[in-house]
């Protein structure tokens, strides 16, 4: 429980650091704030899980509806805490937390603008590698071998298919997978977005064609499942 409620006490900060990087807002000094009215919160309205609960999720001043990301978010982290806490050895731990935060905070900045934030990917991912090398995780040359040659295909004849980010992502991952969890993840991470797709386009009666959805929350349950169940 101890760590679920520090978990989700994190993951409200990781959403803020989502939206705020990448249109170059302050997220360390400044004081949360209502999206809509743009009024400073107080202390008791940012309560991981609970604020939203008692506020029946709408901004207590503009009534308007507080992002349900937000909510989804605190309790996803909550249990990525919890989960990666459980492993093993102390380095497992690390690595398994670090990896999850970075496709949480990835998986929200392509949410909320349909963007992979560079000032988040590279330096978070330089870390990844490091802890990785540190452990002595295997690195599976034909695992990239394999994906540059898939890689060199969208990029050929799909490119409007996947953007230039989520490439450059799975190109520092993959690498980590064995071949077939490669390919089970690659699986997985597109039948879920098909599958997501045709939902929403049922729903909403909008064309496929120009229905636009974030793809790395789809890899990073697909990383969740394929390669730490």
């Amino acid at each position: 429980m101890i760590y679920f409620l520090l978990g989700s006490c994190l993951g409200s900060f990781l959403c803020v650091i989502a939206e705020r990087i990448p249109i170059k807002q302050p997220f360390i000094i400044s004081r949360s704030h209502c999206v809509h009215c743009e009024r400073t919160l107080k202390f008791w309205e940012m309560i991981p899980i609970f604020s939203f609960l008692l506020l029946n999720f709408r901004c207590r001043t503009c009534h308007k509806k507080i992002p349900m990301t937000y909510f989804v978010t605190e309790i996803l982290y909550g249990l990525i805490f919890v989960f990666s806490f459980k492993q093993s050895t102390t380095i497992e731990c690390i690595i398994t937390l670090s990896w999850l935060t970075i496709a949480l905070l990835l998986s929200l900045t392509d949410v909320f603008y349909l963007i992979i934030e560079p000032k988040i990917f590279y330096p978070a991912h330089f870390i990844l590698i490091a802890l990785l090398l540190y452990a002595d995780t295997h690195f599976y040359w034909e695992s990239l071998l394999l994906y540059l040659i898939i890689c060199s295909i969208i990029v050929l004849f799909l490119r409007n298919s996947m953007g230039m980010g989520d490439l450059l992502l799975l190109l520092f991952w993959v690498p980590w997978f064995t071949p077939i969890e490669m390919a089970q993840f690659l699986f997985f991470a597109s039948f879920t977005t098909l599958i997501a797709y045709c939902f929403i386009s049922f729903i909403t009666s909008q064309e496929i064609k120009t229905l636009k959805l974030p793809f790395v929350p789809f890899l990073s349950l697909s990383l969740f499942i394929i390669h730490f169940l």
